[in-house]
């Protein structure tokens, strides 16, 4: 103990420092340096619940964007479909239409040529009656007498055949 007095040192203060320094270090160990501890533990938690969620956020997102992906795949590959369909669809009406028309060009020319036909009749049967009175009139000059209708129509035959 005599080196500790040479030095200067006072064993019942080093002991009551000692002391000291045990009840300072149980106080901090109890009231500082636990909750301390826990904080860190507690944010620690945090941290890995919340490295948790993100990676998890971030598989939902890939999910989310593939199913994404996928679903303009589909429906563009839907487009395309509905695409072909009304072209097809438009070919199938543009050709009835042509078959239509086509028909109705035919049947209008029928019609003309009917038409024109009984035209044709008419104009014959008229052009007969002008030369059967065409002839009767020459004949009546000729003969000087009146034709009775079927004179005219025997003289006609005569004149046609």
């Amino acid at each position: 103990m005599e080196i500790l007095k040479d030095f200067g040192v006072e064993p019942i203060l080093l002991l009551a420092q000692i002391v000291n320094f045990v009840i300072l270090l149980y106080i901090l160990k109890r009231f500082l340096y636990k909750p301390i501890l826990k904080v860190l533990d507690e944010r620690k938690k945090r941290i890995e619940t919340s490295m948790k969620q993100s990676t998890e956020i971030q598989k939902k997102f890939e999910e989310v964007s593939q199913k994404q992906q996928e679903i303009l795949d589909e429906a563009k590959k839907e487009s395309t479909r509905i695409i072909e369909t009304a072209k097809n669809e438009a070919k199938i009406l543009a050709n009835q239409i042509q078959t239509e028309a086509n028909t109705q060009a035919e049947e209008i020319m029928k019609r003309n040529q009917q038409s024109l036909q009984l035209e044709r009749q008419k104009m014959i049967s008229e052009a007969k009656q002008e030369l059967i009175d065409v002839v009767a009139s020459a004949t009546e000059r000729v003969v000087e007498r009146s034709l009775t209708k079927a004179d005219k129509d025997r003289l006609v035959k005569k004149s046609v055949a």
